[in-house]
């Protein structure tokens, strides 16, 4: 039972980690690093910015529900 909860707890942690990093990488300051008049690959900087974050956030949260899921059994 300790295990279990044990678990649950890790995976709420990490949904929290993610949720402050995500919140983190998404405020102006750290914007403002990718807005550049650069091109990469013909593609705007912040546009591959917001993707490759959004990419990573939905990377993650899938890899949390998994890991959330079969620690309840379903």
């Amino acid at each position: 039972m300790n295990r279990r909860r044990d678990g649950a707890g890790r995976v709420k942690d990490l949904l929290a980690a993610c949720f402050v990093l995500c919140t983190a990488l998404l405020l102006w300051p750290l914007l403002t690093i990718a807005n550049r008049p650069a091109l990469i690959a013909g593609v705007p900087a912040l546009v591959l910015y917001l993707f490759g974050v959004w990419a990573v956030i939905v990377g993650v949260l899938v890899w949390a529900a998994r890991r959330a899921g079969g620690e309840d059994g379903a």
